[in-house]
């Protein structure tokens, strides 16, 4: 008997939608949230049982900073690109994402640590190039460019517009074209690309080590407005902060909140991280900043007010799928329409799966997979989901569930509704004879 036939033997069918309450929990999704740095020399051995216990379990990211300044002025042995294999092996076997850095300093004293010559840092990346690439799957972002004090291209002498781009280069050709490469201000941003190129068009990004630690975020940006200034002058921090904007509508931008500044108050930084797509940051640096967040309430009306300001931010980091309404109805099949909403401060930057199932009594799933592009879940963007289940069925009462995944690997994306072992319950169908 066919399932329409079925319909009109059986009857109409009801849905009865489910009460999708909005959670506050701290989702541990891919590719965003809260890390924590992972400092490693390369000339030592790292003890990876200490190691493992360092991991947090609801963290999917970790800043992998590997300091190489005991070579530099020679080649990297192979037992040192060994030991770096075995580093972004253990961290793809306990499934965290890396934000990597490679630098020769780690104390804030770039000009002693770097190598005299600009070839021996293009050797280094021509070296280690071929192990971040095969491990481009499990990097989020690779910041910086070798050089400079921490790796963050200041205190180095080899920031000149033309050596940024040989560096840059040299990276890019050793890496691949699909990790993102971030530097550490617009402005040199600028100056790897051409007059008035459009942010957001390649896979060059940026990330902030300075946030809210003062107007210009120690450095970050300028004094003059743009349209006074020169591509190749820092702009003030409104115009720089449109132009980070752009840049990461599809590319993961973050790092480090200092101090108690002005900016820093609670509504202010959380403007300026909705408007910069703020993706990631640091759990443990500046603990000044993050404590005064945490004694802050949020005081906008609705589910958040008076939750701590450090649990407000933490839990909108990235992205945050919400599902807001579900309708349901019968008509040459099983109809059911959801609107999905991004409460999150970042776009999804990667193509996502929203896995719909219906579950009958006796345990038999039907599940439908409706892709999701990254620019349909914009930040406070809303989208409407639409799926059919016109299979033939029996009569009786189905419940329906939704769950996200990530479409490359699979990994779960937690949604920010109430759930039942991982499963958002939408509602369920029930026959009327």
């Amino acid at each position: 008997m066919s399932f329409m036939n079925r319909l009109s033997f059986l009857g109409r069918w009801r849905f009865h939608g489910a009460d999708l309450e909005e959670s506050t929990d701290y989702l541990p999704n891919p590719s965003c949230g809260w890390y924590r740095m992972f400092p490693f020399e390369l000339d030592k051995e790292p003890d990876f049982d200490d190691l493992f216990w360092c991991l947090r379990e609801k963290e999917t990211l970790v800043q992998a900073v590997i300091l190489i300044g005991a070579y530099r002025e020679e080649r990297l042995p192979m037992e040192a690109l060994d030991r770096l294999d075995r580093i972004f092996d253990f961290f793809r076997t306990n499934q965290k994402e890396m934000i990597l850095r490679v630098a020769y300093d780690g104390i804030g004293q770039g000009l002693l640590a770097e190598p005299s010559k600009l070839q021996t840092v293009m050797l280094h990346m021509q070296q280690v190039g071929p192990l971040i690439s095969r491990y481009e799957n499990d990097i989020l972002a690779f910041q910086g460019l070798f050089v400079g004090s921490w790796g963050e291209l200041h205190d180095s002498r080899y920031l000149s517009r033309d050596k940024l781009r040989l560096l840059e280069q040299s990276l890019r050709s050793a890496i691949g074209e699909r990790i993102p490469i971030a530097v550490r201000t617009p402005l040199q941003w600028r100056m790897l690309h051409k007059l008035n190129a459009n942010p957001g068009r390649d896979k060059l990004c940026m990330f902030n080590d300075g946030l809210f630690g003062s107007e210009s975020d120690l450095g970050t940006y300028g004094l003059k407005e743009r349209e006074k200034a020169d591509w190749l002058e820092s702009w003030e921090r409104r115009d720089e902060l449109l132009f980070i904007e752009k840049m990461h509508e599809k590319l993961p931008y973050g790092g480090e909140a200092i101090g108690v500044a002005k900016e820093g108050e609670l509504a202010l930084a959380v403007q300026d991280m909705r408007r910069t797509h703020l993706c990631y940051l640091n759990a443990e640096h500046d603990q000044k900043c993050l404590d005064r967040w945490k004694a802050a309430a949020w005081e906008e009306k609705g589910l958040w007010k008076d939750v701590n300001g450090l649990d407000y931010i933490g839990a909108h980091l990235g992205y945050r799928p919400v599902i807001r309404k579900v309708t349901g109805y019968a008509d040459e099949g099983l109809h059911l329409e959801l609107t999905l909403v991004n409460e999150g401060f970042s776009y999804l930057l990667e193509e996502a799966q929203l896995l719909i199932s219906v579950q009958a009594e006796e345990n038999n799933e039907r599940v439908q997979a409706v892709s999701i592009e990254p620019k349909e879940l914009a930040p406070g963007g809303i989208l409407k989901v639409a799926c059919q289940f016109a299979n033939e069925t029996t009569d009786g009462e189905y419940s329906v569930y939704a769950k996200m995944r990530r479409k490359r690997d699979g990994r779960m994306i937690q949604i920010a509704n109430r759930q039942e072992k991982g499963l958002v319950l939408l509602g369920t169908w029930t026959s009327l004879v």
